[in-house]
């Protein structure tokens, strides 16, 4: 009964942070936003919440991404930043990491990247670009991508790796953070993000690790962030309790 209560009131109140449904793709979700809802991440609003209210601060999950970028960096190398934001993870890590030296692209809808460029407009090696296909770079090192993938409508992450081994910009590492993952079936629910509601993906993890060593990576650490989880109101067995960090090489570096 107590569960039940709980999941009512989360179901009811629909909070920011909060989910809500059980659906088998981006058009369910979406088509269940209350009325006068905003959809999506591409809003100037938004976009300046985020630059208002940025953290530089570490977060607990970042710690095992500066790890593997300290051991992985090296000067001249290219940073693709899927869902980088107006370029939080680069202002984050660089009072940590050595990067005057490191290309770093952030790939984000247009009004965030629009946002990104002018908080950034005076650091030389960082770029903002709105899709894949407008990166002018010849090579991709490091495939970097924090609370991002699941938000794609694309219901695999071998998908965008295809676009850009299409490209000839195959990564070398692949570092994913904060991605739902669990043992059960995949599914799409509706997340209430405060100004904007966003269908999110929670991926099976055994197919989800599959997709990606699938194109000869092998999973070289994985780590648990505990600070994020999905709790879907009247489906138990649906929670993510923690979400997971992954990181991906061609070949394990000693």
């Amino acid at each position: 009964m107590l569960r039940l209560a709980r999941d009512a009131y989360r179901y009811l109140a629909f909070r920011r942070g909060h989910f809500r449904g059980i659906y088998e793709n981006f058009r369910q979700a979406e088509a269940a936003v209350p009325r006068g809802g905003k959809l999506g991440y591409n809003h100037a609003d938004l976009a300046r919440e985020y630059d208002a209210k940025v953290n530089l601060g570490l977060e607990a999950s970042d710690y095992p991404v500066l790890f593997h970028l300290d051991r992985i960096l090296r000067d001249d190398m290219t940073v693709l930043d899927f869902g980088g934001n107006i370029g939080v993870h680069f202002l984050r890590y660089r009072k940590h990491l050595n990067l005057e030296r490191v290309r770093w692209v952030v790939c984000d809808v247009p009004e965030i990247a629009k946002v990104g460029r002018e908080r950034c407009a005076d650091i030389p090696n960082i770029a903002f670009v709105t899709d894949i296909v407008e990166l002018q770079e010849t090579q991709v090192d490091v495939f970097h991508a924090s609370g991002s993938l699941q938000y794609l409508d694309e219901p695999t992450p071998d998908l965008l790796l295809k676009k850009l081994i299409g490209k000839g910009l195959r990564p070398g590492h692949i570092l994913i953070d904060q991605v739902p993952l669990y043992d059960g079936p995949s599914f799409v629910t509706l997340q209430n993000g405060g100004l904007v509601y966003y269908p999110q993906h929670v991926f099976n993890r055994a197919a989800y690790i599959n997709a990606i060593t699938n194109f000869s990576y092998e999973l070289v650490d994985a780590w648990i962030v505990k600070l994020e989880s999905c709790i879907v109101p009247f489906h138990p067995n649906r929670a993510v309790h923690a979400y997971s960090g992954l990181y991906f090489s061609e070949s394990r570096t000693s």
